[in-house]
């Protein structure tokens, strides 16, 4: 199960991510954000296109597939070096444009 995550959208930033990627790479880059660590002071998501799609349900692996890309070529993500023959990819976020930002929230224990 998926840590517990607060995402929050800053208008009118934020509308124009969705009207320029699409829903669909929104939902993508949700994800990635949940999955996020704190590495730094960076937030990096290590996933496998297939554990997206999974998680989603609703978005085949061929589409999250091409969200991932599109979401490289905005630079919304950026991906990091793989470290071995079978680990996950793991992508830098980088959110400061998007209106889209992870806020850390203090849960009671």
């Amino acid at each position: 199960m998926l840590p517990e995550a607060r995402i929050e959208h800053r208008y009118p930033d934020a509308l124009g991510f969705v009207r320029q990627h699409g829903p669909h790479a929104l939902v993508v880059l949700h994800e990635l954000i949940v999955r996020a660590e704190d590495r730094d002071g960076a937030l990096v998501a290590t996933a496998s296109t297939r554990e997206i799609a999974d998680s989603l349900e609703y978005l085949s692996k061929d589409s999250v597939h091409r969200r991932l890309r599109q979401l490289v070529r905005a630079g919304v993500i950026e991906p990091l070096a793989n470290t071995g023959t079978f680990a996950a990819p793991s992508y830098l976020l980088h959110l400061d444009d998007s209106g889209i930002a992870r806020i850390t929230v203090d849960l009671p224990a």
